[in-house]
């Protein structure tokens, strides 16, 4: 099978795409994997370190909500973008091609429409992204993360809940609770400089905790080595700081409290670990969709929500004293989150993809 990838933005939607293909090589070793995504990107630097995986460059970038003139010259460029996404469709010609609902996606999935070519959408969140929420008109599958999403799509016959993809990697190193180890502190790819700073304001008073250790990926945001001696002068001797965490699984694994934010397939990947999770949504996300994901969980007893403006007024080290004491409600939440993860989620998009790329099912009327 060929299947062409239209994925980018950041690593939320890169790593479920990733956790799809790893199913789809063990269900058809004969498996080509094309990769459409911006140069010089946070995909391609990913994608480079896979050698079975085809990346082409494709120019893209989203609509920001509050710049209008660019934004406006963004959708006059559209046309031509998908002009250039079908010269590429017609060259590969994929026997599928999956959109994970980031502005990458949007072009490709019209040109494979045009091309009659085999279009899933996957959306991570708990409501439609801008992309996805056009794509689900003529989509052949539309699948989603969050039972509360259906409601927004258009053709309800053509979508089904199947979870976030999760990287296998996580899955395989799961391990049963226990409330001791590190806080970890993760503020996605771009990394969160008011997380860590709130962190370095409660300190000294988190310093005297016991058994207090802290280990922070700090993203695309400061010197690793600075934060950390930073955190060190403010009393926290047992800290680590790296930009980037290759082994994920384990990290997960020892950590006994975990501060967030709320992007989907960071709440996907710490459900999956069963961790106990303060998530603080991220205030900038388009439609509010982390506000929407971090909800979603904690209204079932998932997580614990934070808000940036409850950030700003100095709770979040409040709340982690609160909690690093609390060996019950630690293991109540990490039960909770446990019982809410979809680990099959990627077997059940791969088997998905197949079905289509094999015309297997869905024959449905048109959107209107």
């Amino acid at each position: 099978m060929k299947l062409l990838l239209a994925v980018g933005g950041s690593a939320g939607h890169i790593y479920p795409a990733l956790a799809v293909v790893e199913v789809l090589r063990e269900l058809d070793p004969e498996l080509h994997v094309f990769w459409l995504g911006r140069p010089r990107s946070i995909e391609e630097e990913i994608i480079k370190k896979y050698h079975n995986i085809t990346f082409i460059p494709f120019r893209s970038s989203g609509i920001p909500r509050t710049n209008v003139l660019f934004g406006a010259r963004t959708l006059m460029r559209l046309p031509w973008n998908v002009w250039r996404a079908v010269g590429i469709l017609e060259e590969v010609r994929p026997d599928v091609t999956l959109g994970m609902g980031c502005y990458t996606s949007f072009a490709p999935g019209v040109a494979a429409h045009f091309l009659r070519i085999p279009l899933v959408i996957h959306e991570q969140n708990a409501s439609l992204g801008l992309a996805n929420r056009i794509l689900a008109r003529f989509a052949r599958r539309v699948l989603l993360s969050f039972p509360e999403t259906l409601s927004e799509v258009p053709c309800r016959e053509r979508a089904r809940v199947t979870g976030v993809p999760v990287r296998r990697e996580v899955l395989h190193q799961r391990r049963i609770y226990l409330p001791k180890g590190y806080l970890l502190l993760l503020g996605g790819s771009l990394g969160s400089s008011l997380l860590t700073e709130a962190l370095l304001a409660a300190a000294p008073f988190l310093a005297g905790l016991p058994d207090f250790a802290l280990y922070i990926a700090t993203g695309r945001f400061g010197d690793p080595e600075e934060l950390e001696r930073r955190f060190r002068a403010a009393g926290i001797e047992k800290v680590r700081v790296v930009r980037w965490i290759e082994d994920m699984g384990r990290v997960y694994a020892g950590a006994k409290l975990i501060v967030s934010r709320a992007g989907a397939s960071t709440v996907a990947e710490v459900l999956a670990a069963g961790r106990p999770a303060v998530f603080v949504p991220w205030s900038g996300a388009a439609g509010k969709h982390q506000d929407r994901n971090a909800h979603s969980v904690s209204a079932r007893r998932g997580a614990v929500v934070l808000s940036e403006g409850e950030v700003r007024q100095g709770k979040l080290g409040q709340l982690i004293a609160s909690l690093w004491e609390d060996a019950e409600r630690l293991s109540d939440l990490a039960r909770g989150a446990a019982a809410l993860a979809q680990p099959q989620a990627a077997w059940e998009v791969a088997r998905e993809l197949l079905w289509v790329a094999e015309g297997l099912l869905w024959t449905v009327p048109a959107c209107t």
